[in-house]
């Protein structure tokens, strides 16, 4: 095991080609990438392996693969910003799988209830990003589920104060347009649910806002096409806040 799993270290960290795009491979959604974004994507899981702590919990030791997919994964929306996106948080625990979580929570007389609830990923508010490894595995499939993003989704949501659905804007960015929509699309998904249609998006992005948002980032990295064309100012919003236009056809039209 590399002894870069378990602390954080002061020189940079320079993983081996080979490995890294040996571990690419696995996630057939970054297949999407043309070399000059793959060689970017190569260069900031470097930087996130050397900034960034990965343990293990409960007894699980993570391979270097693991290590390494967690770091390219959440490397990916880093492309075309910088590192300090990720500034609320140190550690990455993985687990191998599911695990469960101690959770509470209120009911509508103000009673809270204790209890244990099966996970496959958490960000913690200033703490840690947690992952089941299984579920790291089944991300960037090209099916629209992607664990690491959407728990990346809720640090980079929590910036600028609360996890609301409303992370920090670049100052090209207008915040009513962005409310405006959010709220037009997570209305729309509602609206399905409530008549019995089939949901367009993933109906957990109805328990928040921010849960909202951070289904949104799957799909943006994930199903970018289905997304701009399901949801076109979503898209755009995610598309500036990102600084990247993910599409299933880019490298290939490139290539051609």
């Amino acid at each position: 095991m590399l002894s870069w799993l378990l602390k954080r270290r002061l020189a940079p960290i320079q993983p081996d080609p080979d490995d890294l795009e040996r571990v690419i491979e696995a996630f057939p959604a970054l297949a999407t990438l043309d070399a000059s974004d793959r060689a970017l994507l190569r260069e900031r899981a470097a930087e996130l392996l050397t900034e960034k702590s990965f343990q293990g919990a409960v007894g699980f030791e993570p391979t270097d693969d693991d290590v390494l997919a967690v770091a390219i994964l959440a490397a990916w929306p880093l492309l075309y910003l910088d590192i300090s996106w990720y500034r609320g948080f140190h550690t990455f625990i993985l687990y191998p799988g599911e695990y469960l979580a101690d959770v509470e929570e209120m009911d509508e007389d103000g009673l809270v209830h204790s209890g244990r609830d099966r996970r496959s990923g958490e960000a913690w508010a200033n703490g840690p990003v947690v992952l089941g490894m299984d579920e790291v595995y089944a991300s960037a499939q090209g099916d629209g589920f992607n664990v690491v993003i959407h728990e990346l989704a809720h640090q980079i949501d929590q910036l600028n104060g609360d996890t609301d659905g409303f992370p920090p804007l670049h100052r090209d960015m207008q915040a009513p347009r962005w409310t405006e929509s959010f709220s037009t699309a997570f209305k729309r998904l509602q609206d399905e649910v409530e008549k019995g249609r089939p949901p367009s998006l993933d109906p957990y992005g109805l328990e928040s806002p921010a849960e909202f948002f951070a289904v949104c980032c799957e799909h943006f990295f994930d199903t970018p096409d289905w997304l701009a064309e399901q949801y076109p100012e979503v898209f755009r919003q995610l598309e500036r806040l990102f600084r990247q236009r993910p599409s299933d056809q880019l490298a290939a039209d490139r290539s051609g």
